[in-house]
């Protein structure tokens, strides 16, 4: 389910949680990052704005968070409204916003509307858990290493990884 977030608006309510630590667009965008890394959604943010320079952006970004901005003399809530507006599948949608016209746009085309402090909250918590761990081990989908998969092909009696190359007898 994509998570689209106003990304000042989140600021603001980050900050207005944890005065003392209010975080910086990098930080949040790491946080947002950690976040769809556990959970496997597809998180897009929007910052009001113009984009940054290039290396300023890169600082910004996280490889599991789609990073845009709204351009100048363009709001984040005007990005979003057309957004969600545009979506083919609107319902999937979760819209993070504290500001009420997004949330009504939310709702019209029947995505889930969250305010910004409460989905702030609530990434702290799920971060906050300890990760469950794996029932599987992780060479189970890393495969093994190639001195341990040699090892094997010795000990079961398959000459260097070839098959023996005698039929069988029926």
């Amino acid at each position: 389910m994509p998570v689209l977030i106003d990304g000042n608006n989140l600021l603001f309510a980050a900050l207005e949680i944890d005065p003392e630590r209010p975080p910086s667009r990098s930080t949040l965008c790491w946080f947002l990052g950690q976040w769809a890394r556990r959970t496997g959604e597809k998180v897009a943010v929007i910052f009001d704005g113009p984009e940054p320079t290039q290396a300023l952006a890169g600082q910004i970004s996280d490889p599991d968070v789609v990073v845009t901005y709204s351009g100048s003399g363009v709001s984040a809530d005007d990005v979003l409204a057309r957004t969600i507006d545009a979506d083919s599948a609107a319902r999937r949608l979760v819209v993070v916003s504290t500001d009420r016209e997004v949330a009504r746009s939310a709702r019209r085309r029947k995505a889930k509307s969250v305010r910004s402090d409460a989905f702030w909250a609530m990434l702290q918590r799920d971060l906050a858990r300890e990760q469950p761990k794996p029932l599987e081990p992780p060479e189970k989908r890393r495969g093994l290493r190639p001195a341990d998969t040699e090892r094997w092909l010795r000990e079961l009696g398959l000459d260097g990884g070839q098959p023996d190359a005698e039929p069988r007898d029926k």
